[in-house]
């Protein structure tokens, strides 16, 4: 089972590391992005797919 961040983590991710730096990374829009860290869409709602895409982010780039 792979094991992903949890809302938190991935809050404090988007809000403490360049938006566009992780969009060109991970393929998930900048736009999107935004919305999570600005609380227009709920970190809960978030895709299992775009989850697994930020946590590979951060252990890539041991974030």
């Amino acid at each position: 089972m792979i094991e992903v961040l949890s809302k938190q983590e991935i809050l404090s991710l988007l809000t403490t590391n360049s938006r566009y730096q992780i969009s060109k990374a991970t393929g998930i829009s900048e736009q999107t992005l935004s919305n999570y860290a600005n609380g227009v869409t709920d970190v809960g709602r978030m895709s299992y797919n775009n989850a697994i895409k930020l946590t590979q982010y951060v252990k890539e780039n041991n974030l």
